[in-house]
């Protein structure tokens, strides 16, 4: 196993990136428990990159749920080390 994912306590806060297919409007980042939302756009394909901290577990899989049911296909999920950010 990963040795960065190897104690992570779900029940704490931690700092994700979510990569997904799709321009997701920044209006929404209320809903996304207030990640920042981003873009990027190779000419063909924009993926819509949300950012910040996420409180728990539960959070999470609220944020992974409300994407698939608004049909944003989840590229890639990234679990970001406390140093990389804090």
């Amino acid at each position: 196993m990963n040795k960065l994912y190897e104690n992570i306590d779900f029940s704490a806060s931690h700092y994700f990136k979510i990569d997904v297919r799709g321009k997701l409007d920044k209006s929404l980042s209320d809903i996304f428990g207030g990640l920042s939302i981003s873009h990027n756009s190779n000419g063909e394909t924009t993926i819509s990159q949300l950012e910040g901290e996420i409180i728990d577990q539960a959070s999470l899989i609220g944020i992974l749920n409300t994407l698939f049911n608004m049909r944003y296909p989840i590229i890639n999920l990234t679990l970001k080390k406390e140093e990389q950010y804090g």
